[in-house]
């Protein structure tokens, strides 16, 4: 009886703890930026057609990879602070096995390309073709660059709660054995 709760136990916890097509999380920053005004944000992306790329394009209905973002800029005596979010994306090509950014095209991020107030962000050599970033003042033209690329680090995933349930259910079950015997 006991080897039979203990599979079932076992089958129940690889069920659990199963890999998903859940979307990961990726940190960035951008420093350099003139005057020493940085950026900094996140974005949440699933690569759905397992391309090794995490893309989202206005251009292609099919390149939807990109499920939440947002970053800040901290301002200089150029350009004031600002946060883009979600909603300010226009472009994102990413491949998750580098640490950074916008070294080759199409490779680059742009928030706000196409928008009339408020500041345009674009970086990488797919958006600028040219190493680095531009950060615009839409209304004034005032522009603020970095020859830095996009750092970025996967931010850490938590362990599953159905391992540790798992865990200490497999514990039970070998010290009730350990008792019976």
């Amino acid at each position: 009886m006991t080897f039979k709760l203990l599979s079932l136990a076992f089958v129940a916890g690889l069920a659990m703890s199963a890999p998903s097509a859940n979307a990961a999380i990726y940190n960035f920053t951008q420093t350099g930026f003139d005057f020493g005004a940085s950026l900094s944000g996140s974005f949440q992306a699933t690569d759905l057609n397992a391309d090794g790329k995490l893309i989202t394009n206005p251009f292609d209905a099919l390149a939807d990879e990109i499920t939440d973002f947002t970053f800040t800029f901290s301002g200089n005596s150029i350009v004031s602070g600002f946060t883009h979010s979600f909603s300010d994306l226009t472009v994102l090509y990413y491949t998750p096995t580098k640490s950074v950014f916008g070294v080759l095209d199409p490779e680059g991020l742009a928030s706000n390309w196409f928008g009339s107030t408020g500041y345009m962000y674009e970086s990488g050599v797919g958006a600028t073709g040219a190493q680095g970033a531009n950060i615009v003042n839409v209304l004034t033209g005032a522009k603020t660059i970095s020859e830095n690329f996009i750092t970025v680090t996967p931010a850490a995933v938590p362990v599953p709660g159905a391992v540790w349930l798992f865990g200490s259910v497999l514990a039970g079950f070998i010290g009730a054995k350990r008792r019976k015997s």
